[in-house]
């Protein structure tokens, strides 16, 4: 049994040196892969100059546009240094070498209708075009690349932009989606007419018959009548 244990551990590092030869020969060919690209562009015929953020300053002196999307896409950084070659007859830039980088973190502003990435070393301007390819609002947070060498360069490349400002068309479709509240045109109510109240008499209201108690009239004590009478007197004796 302790023979058979030592043949596998054997047979395991046989196995891990021969996947760490091919490792090393597969980097090796990476690697000089791209020194062979960087020696066919160098050896091709074509005008050298350095980028300064939009343009290729030539050796001659002269300026050369460089295609934004294609600055964009390399991400080319001020310092870096181009070559314009003829390539079955279109003219093409081609990156010769590139500066070292550093990060920096900053928000998207606009001034004068230009964008720009305000960070802490300071404010530098980007392509709109990767802007626009981040869907990038003013607001937004951008990572950027500028050269560790120049830090007060004036243009820097965009890396990522982390929207955290909804985009207009966005917040437009979501207006046009949200059913908006349907006003009802109030009808125009006419003034009513006051109408002169009638005024009634006032009809006296029959009471019930009060009952008074008349008060009880003592009779005065009727005095009693004496008759008198006269004596007869004859006719004779009047005379």
């Amino acid at each position: 049994m302790t023979v058979n244990k030592i043949d596998l551990a054997r047979q395991a590092l046989n196995a891990a040196e021969s996947s760490i030869k091919l490792a090393r020969q597969l980097l090796t060919e990476v690697e000089q892969g791209k020194d062979a690209n960087k020696t066919s562009a160098n050896e091709l015929p074509g005008i050298t100059g350095i980028f300064d953020g939009e343009n290729m300053i030539g050796d001659d002196g002269t300026k050369y546009p460089v295609p934004a999307n294609y600055a964009s896409k390399s991400m080319l950084v001020v310092g870096d240094t181009l070559k314009l070659v003829d390539e079955g007859g279109e003219k093409r830039f081609k990156q010769v070498d590139h500066v070292k980088r550093h990060k920096s973190v900053g928000i998207l502003t606009k001034k004068d209708g230009k964008f720009k990435v305000v960070t802490s070393e300071g404010s530098y301007k980007v392509l709109p075009v990767t802007v626009a390819y981040f869907n990038g609002q003013v607001g937004d947070e951008a990572t950027i690349q500028i050269p560790a060498n120049n830090l007060t360069a004036a243009y820097a490349a965009i890396e990522s932009i982390i929207n955290k400002v909804k985009p207009k068309e966005e917040v437009t479709k979501k207006e046009a989606e949200t059913p908006k509240e349907i006003k009802v045109a109030k009808k125009e109510e006419k003034p009513v007419e006051k109408v002169s109240e009638v005024v009634k008499p006032e009809v006296p209201q029959k009471s019930a018959p009060v009952l008074v108690e008349a008060p009880v009239v003592q009779k005065a004590p009727s005095e009693e009548v004496v008759e008198i009478k006269m004596p007869q007197v004859e006719e004779d004796e009047l005379r």
